[in-house]
């Protein structure tokens, strides 16, 4: 069996060259690196990588972005989120919208088995998501069906009314829902908003609607 070939997208040449210098003992080889999702998406053209590994926070284009992108031009590309950021509404918005893996970079830093691990499965057709332990979430906050529709356009600056419009519920039942999510921060706007750049929740996609 041939070796795995991925690209890496991420902004931080070091950090790229450092993790794939410790995955080429595990079969696993760079044909190609972007520091950013514009770069990414030049390269899918060029290239045809087993799995991605992408980031979430570049410049030019974000993670979010590329995804969104790739899933419309490349469907058929597995790509794995190695990310900074994790909370389990972020990890459950990717796999939604098509990611194959979602890995916290932390965790890496002392096991790039795991990422060598998820790369095998996720080129074999298997998803994988590397949940933290509940130590580790400490601080993360339960969401209903609604806030976690609600919480990406929050994020995104809506008003009430646009949120109602966007999603089809009354303006009275957007407030409540708002008000209850605030107060599960400290009770404030910018209780909330603290919280939520702090979990990466501005890279979340578009709010979804139930099927």
């Amino acid at each position: 069996m041939g070796a795995t070939k991925i690209i890496f997208a991420d902004n931080v040449e070091k950090y790229r060259k450092v993790i794939l210098e410790e995955l080429l003992p595990y079969g696993i080889v760079s044909i190609g690196e972007a520091a950013n999702g514009a770069d990414l998406l030049r390269l899918l053209i060029l290239l045809k990588p087993d799995v991605v590994l992408l980031d979430l926070e570049m410049p030019v284009m974000d993670g979010n972005e590329a995804l969104n992108e790739i899933m419309i031009k490349f469907p058929g590309t597995k790509v794995i989120i190695v990310s900074m950021h994790y909370e389990q509404l972020l990890v459950e918005d990717y796999i939604f919208r098509g990611a194959k893996g979602y890995i916290p970079k932390d965790e890496i830093a002392g096991d790039i088995g795991l990422l060598a691990r998820a790369i095998k499965k996720v080129k074999e057709g298997e998803i994988f998501v590397h949940h933290l332990p509940l130590e580790k979430q400490e601080g993360s906050i339960k969401y209903s069906f609604k806030q976690k529709q609600i919480t990406p356009l929050i994020c995104q600056g809506y008003t009430n009314e646009q949120i109602s419009e966007e999603l089809s519920i009354g303006v009275r039942g957007v407030e409540k829902h708002r008000s209850k999510l605030y107060s599960k921060v400290g009770g404030k706007a910018i209780d909330f908003y603290r919280y939520a750049f702090s979990k990466g929740l501005h890279f979340l996609g578009r709010a979804r609607r139930r099927t």
